[in-house]
């Protein structure tokens, strides 16, 4: 029995029974790979469910605003993802009602489509013969081919793609794919791997010759760790209203909200946070309320808030011009970064 037959054989027997596998739905499938993307399958499947329920298909995603997409993906992370995902929405329906792009190619046009992705939609719903190549398929075929090649680089990753392409189903590309996933995520993982219970254990290379933490070979450039500070200014007024606005530049959070705030490179002590917002927004600060240190992707963020008094309108107004007054009965509408999340349920405002 060859390769492709065993490891489709072991994925009909045992395979993760995931919610967007039920059919082949490009829309739901869609949903699933953006969120997997930089996302464990546990985390991701109660969002993938809350997601599909607010916009069971294409042409309600597309209607939505982009604060109610981010507000069902907030606490995911990597809100890129959801922007790009929105995108798509609304560039299909400028096209056609019920127009889905069905081949690699097409789909790789997308902002947040990558080959992995385009990959995984093109043979799973429309059984296109392209391998959707991801951290399971380098290990896997490194460990069951011995290949010792660094897989970061570009020609390693034309070997792979020429090698399995050789080894796919031509009629099950889609069941192969997911096959190759399932295998890589469940016995043939980084750590603590199950050969025992492996389909092609006999003819792996690193089973027969006990060399499977040895591969693959991945040499990676280690990016060095940024620390950012950030000072968050809480403002309420006596209608129980505060200042919030959303995150335009290029950075992170993008397309979410957050209160006024002070960005410093360095830690500051409590004079200098005083004095710097009585520079920027003309507001008396008073003290410390909440702090939490956040890492995200080659960051740690340390972040505090502090309480704020108003003083006259006029100044207010000139120096937060770029914010609005929601009350706190409209918090639940946007969606903030996990640390503003934090900070208003020790409020108890949500």
């Amino acid at each position: 029995m060859d390769f492709s037959k065993k490891i489709i054989n072991w994925y009909k027997n045992n395979h993760r029974k995931l919610p967007w596998r039920k059919n082949k739905n490009p829309y739901y499938i869609l949903v699933s790979e953006f969120m997997l993307q930089q996302t464990k399958v546990s985390q991701t499947i109660k969002y993938y469910s809350d997601f599909i329920q607010k916009f069971p298909n294409l042409e309600k995603l597309a209607q939505a605003e982009e604060k109610e997409v981010l507000k069902v993906w907030e606490g995911l992370g990597y809100y890129k993802r959801a922007i790009n995902l929105h995108f798509f929405a609304k560039k299909l329906r400028e096209k056609s009602i019920g127009f889905f792009p069905k081949k690699y190619k097409e789909l790789i046009k997308y902002k947040g489509i990558g080959p992995y992705t385009g990959a995984a939609i093109a043979s799973i719903c429309f059984d296109e013969v392209v391998p959707a190549i991801d951290g399971n398929f380098y290990r896997l075929f490194s460990r069951y081919l011995g290949i010792y090649n660094n897989i970061t680089s570009i020609l390693t990753k034309k070997i792979f793609r020429t090698l399995i392409l050789k080894m796919m189903d031509k009629k099950n590309p889609g069941i192969f794919n997911q096959a190759i996933m399932d295998l890589g995520a469940t016995l043939c993982t980084p750590k603590k791997v199950k050969c025992f219970l492996c389909p092609i254990k006999i003819d792996c290379f690193s089973f027969k010759n006990g060399t499977i933490y040895e591969l693959p070979v991945k040499n990676i450039i280690k990016k060095s760790i940024k620390n950012r500070f950030f000072y968050y200014i809480f403002i309420s007024n006596n209608s129980k209203k505060f200042f919030i606005k959303k995150r335009l530049n290029k950075d992170i959070w993008k397309g979410l909200y957050e209160f006024p705030l002070i960005e410093s490179k360095k830690r500051l002590t409590l004079l200098e946070i005083r004095d710097k917002i009585w520079k920027k927004y003309k507001i008396f600060s008073e003290n410390i309320i909440y702090q939490v240190k956040h890492k995200i992707t080659n960051q740690i963020l340390f972040i505090q808030f502090l309480n704020c008094k108003m003083i006259q309108s006029i100044q207010i107004k000139k120096s937060l011009n770029n914010f609005f007054l929601i009350s706190y009965k409209k918090i639940c509408n946007y969606p903030f970064p996990n640390p503003i999340i934090l900070f208003l349920k020790n409020k108890k405002m949500i």
